[in-house]
């Protein structure tokens, strides 16, 4: 068995590890965010082109 002092100093490096995998794992959300908002800035100016593109063959048929 072992004495307080060792089950202590073992529950504060699991205790150590288990934060670390927090701050692991924000990481990794905050990495996937910056992701999603490239990919929704790209979906953005696709949508903006797509509406530029139908206006001018719009205009080009005469329909404004």
């Amino acid at each position: 068995m072992s004495d307080w002092f060792s089950t202590a100093v073992a529950m504060q490096r699991e205790i150590v590890r288990a934060q670390k995998a927090q701050m692991d794992a924000a990481r990794t959300l905050i990495d996937m965010s910056k992701d999603i908002t490239e990919l929704q800035r790209a979906g953005i100016a696709a949508g903006e082109a797509n509406l530029r593109l139908w206006q001018r063959w719009s205009k080009l048929w005469g329909g404004g």
